[in-house]
This record gives structure tokens, sequence and C-alpha cells, in this order.
């Protein structure tokens, strides 16, 4: 594993497990909570999130206090990027204050090169637009791990806003690395477009058929902020073509696990009844979330 964390590309099969395993360590006997780790005293941590964020931000910002880190939320709108500064000059700045990792979300693939210019600094990806959110898909393959013994007999079934969908492109190249058995695409083609013909799984426009035996299903929220044209399709016909609920998922696997990377539109992709399901891990996700990148931020440091 690397000093930066920016795509899941770059990490091997068993960086992933060694991060899954870490991340349960964590966790105290009781699996209530995670324990306080005061490992990294010196650290200082920024956080910079450029669009909003509630369960990364916060599982981020509670990660960096279990493990004895500074964390230190930087606030856009009252800082000197108002007056004209850049980030990357802000960054500039940081560097120079000793801030040892920065946390950062963007709109726009920016990270990597950041992570090039500013050599002193350590930095995660936190979600960058439309193309990647490293931190999610590991916490998907975690919550995954909790419920399933072998990736590779998994039939995943991925519904929703797919083409807006940071949270599938990382998900996506994580589980080719951990293998899988076969992924259906599912939604709405205005929705689907870079998925309707795919070298990694079958898109299917018809729900019932994608969910069919399916041991995994992920839906994803309809990402408004990001689309540039009305939807061919009323919000209605789509909660009836479109929406997970507890109907729809009686075709697939008995023991399938329902997620959902958040936030949740429920009574659109979601109904309120399919989350409170047993099998629906939601909960899950959002309790790894703090587990993972405590991980995370302890594999990174210890590369430093």
């Amino acid at each position: 594993m690397s000093k930066n964390l920016i795509n899941v590309s770059e990490l091997s099969k068993k960086d992933i497990l060694d991060l899954i395993e870490l991340a349960n360590n964590f966790k105290l006997e009781d699996s209530s909570d995670y324990r306080n780790e005061n490992l990294f005293p010196d650290k200082k941590i920024v956080s910079i999130f450029c669009e909003p964020s509630t369960r990364t931000k916060l599982s981020f910002e509670i990660a960096a206090h279990n493990l004895g880190a500074k964390f230190i939320d930087f606030d856009l709108a009252n800082s000197s990027m108002q007056k004209g500064e850049t980030l990357e000059d802000t960054l500039d700045a940081m560097e120079m204050m000793g801030v040892d990792l920065c946390i950062l979300r963007h709109t726009e693939s920016v990270i990597h090169d950041f992570a090039k210019n500013f050599t002193n600094m350590q930095f995660i990806n936190a979600g960058e637009g439309s193309i990647s959110h490293p931190t999610q898909s590991l916490i998907d393959l975690m919550t995954i791990s909790e419920s399933k013994e072998k990736f590779e007999n998994l039939k995943i079934t991925i519904v929703g806003d797919l083409d807006h969908s940071r949270v599938v492109n990382s998900f996506l190249e994580a589980i080719q690395i951990m293998d899988f058995k076969s992924i259906t695409f599912c939604g709405h083609p205005d929705l689907c477009k870079n998925f309707i013909e795919s070298s990694i799984g079958n898109f299917e426009p018809e729900l019932e058929t994608a969910l069919q035996n399916a041991d995994v299903v992920m839906a994803l929220r309809i990402q408004n902020e990001r689309l540039s044209e009305k939807l061919s399709i009323g919000a209605k016909d789509y909660v009836d073509r479109y929406q997970i609920n507890v109907d729809s998922l009686q075709v697939a696997d008995p023991e399938m696990i329902l997620l959902h990377p958040g936030p949740v539109n429920f009574g659109i992709e979601l109904s309120k009844e399919a989350a409170e399901l047993e099998n629906c891990k939601i909960r899950n996700q959002i309790f790894n979330g703090v587990g993972l990148r405590m991980a995370v931020l302890t594999k990174l440091f210890s590369q430093a």
C-alpha cells in the first residue's frame, strides 16, 4: 500500500483484506463501537470537502479522534479561498504549517496531481465528482464479507443512477480485485448510458429480471445535482419500475443482503420497509465506515 489512497485500483487483494481485518480488530469485543487508540497523537489531519458530506466526513473525523490524531475541519466558506486564493495555494500553506494528511473531496479529478505536488503531505480521496470514492467501496466490501464467505460466488445487482455515481466506479474496481460470479446493472437508460454495453457486467432494464437470485443488491439514488438534462421518465413511473422494495426483492436469493452508500431517498430508489428488513445492511455500512477509515489512516501513517 502506498502513502496515499487515491484509487482502489492501486490496492492489491492482500491490501484490501488487511484493511478489513484491521478494521475488525479495532472493534470492541461486543462490536458495539470502536476502541480509542492513542496511536498518532503527533499527526495533524485536515479535511477539505468541496462537496457536501455527512457519513464520509463524520466517520473520518471520528476515526481520527479514535486514533488520537489532531483533526482540523477546514471551513471553505470562511477561508481565503473566498478572496480568490486557489486550492493549490491553500494546500501549500497547509504543508508549510505541518499538516501530515489531507482528506479531500472535490468536484473534479485533481487529488492525484495534488499528491504528486505536495509530497510532504499524504492524501486520501474522499470522493471526486462522479469519478471515484475508494473508501466507500472498501466499506462495501467489508460489509459484504461479514455476511458472505466468498466473493467469487457472488451474483451482484446494482440498481439506480449508475452514470453519476462515484461509488459504483470504485466498487467495480474493488470487486474485480476480489473477484465475483456476475454483475448486473439495472436502471433507466437515461441514467445508465455508460453501462448498457459493459465489459464487466450485463445491463438489464427490467428490475425483476435483474434481481433474480441476486446475492448482493446495491441501490443508488438519483443524483439530481449532477443531471444536466431532464429525465425522460417521471417520478411515479421511476418508482413503479425501479424502486427496490419488499415485493421486488422476493425474487432475490433468500440470503441476499441489501446495500446503499447513502444518503437514501426513501420512497424513491428504496422503500422504508425494505430498509427495515433483517438482511438490509445499510446501518452496518455506516458503522463500518468508522473502522475501515481507522484502518486506512493507520496503514497510511505506517507508510509515511
